[in-house]
């Protein structure tokens, strides 16, 4: 996944000068042309296993597994240039006035954390010594694992993991090693949070890590509640 990384360069939508739509419109539509050229790939690949010879048909099965694991990393990323592009940047903390949709969303019976998501959420983890299935309770209760339409909130917040600005310039990470700390990178959105619950004293006390997330014992119970479902899967 991360030899992609070049073709993703960041939205940097806190800061003073802020990246163009135009330039959003052109590194997602890099991506699609990426994603384009794997599923060709992946068809091709496939299509060739029953052809091939016994003793090479598993390593063919495990490419074509390899490209569809790197398709779905792709597009996480692709999702999250399409929802940027639904709002003005400059737009976002200018207007103090602003009010967007946000609405804290219930891990439905059955549903499964994106497979995408899981290998960053386990790093994550056990780079920052707190729990994957809570890293992955915040991402579902904060954007319903980056599909909230804007991810944006009524705050402010912004990214993957809904940061706000000062508290991602204070505890914001480079997850992806691209040189930059970005909330709308997947990795560093994920990354930050660990690294935030981590310095919040999730060690020592989950619930008030967690607290410092959200000043809400509500909150709190959500994202336990969220987790401890997530865990049973």
């Amino acid at each position: 996944m991360r030899k992609y990384m070049l073709l993703l360069i960041p939205l940097l939508i806190f800061i003073t000068s802020p990246v163009s739509a135009s330039d959003y419109i052109q590194q997602r539509d890099q991506i699609i042309e990426k994603r384009e050229s794997l599923k060709a790939e992946i068809t091709q690949t496939a299509e060739s296993i029953d052809s091939l010879p016994e003793e090479e048909k598993e390593q063919a099965v495990n490419a074509v597994m390899k490209l569809k694991r790197e398709d779905m990393n792709l597009a996480a990323y692709e999702r999250a240039y399409t929802k940027a592009l639904g709002f003005e940047p400059e737009a976002v903390y200018s207007a103090a006035s602003r009010s967007l949709p946000f609405t804290v969303v219930d891990l439905k019976p059955g549903e499964l954390v994106p497979e995408e998501f899981m290998p960053i959420y386990q790093a994550a983890a056990q780079q920052y010594g707190v729990d994957w299935n809570v890293l992955a309770a915040i991402h579902k209760v904060e954007t319903d694992f980056s599909r909230h339409p804007t991810m944006i909130s009524s705050a402010n917040a912004v990214g993957h993991m809904q940061f706000m600005p000062a508290t991602f310039r204070a505890y914001g990470v480079d997850g992806n090693n691209d040189g930059i700390r970005d909330p709308w990178q997947l990795e560093d959105a994920i990354y930050s949070a660990a690294n935030y619950l981590s310095s919040s004293g999730y060690k020592t006390d989950v619930r008030k890590a967690i607290w410092h997330y959200n000043h809400s014992e509500s909150y709190i119970n959500k994202v336990l509640g969220t987790a401890a479902g997530i865990r049973g899967f």
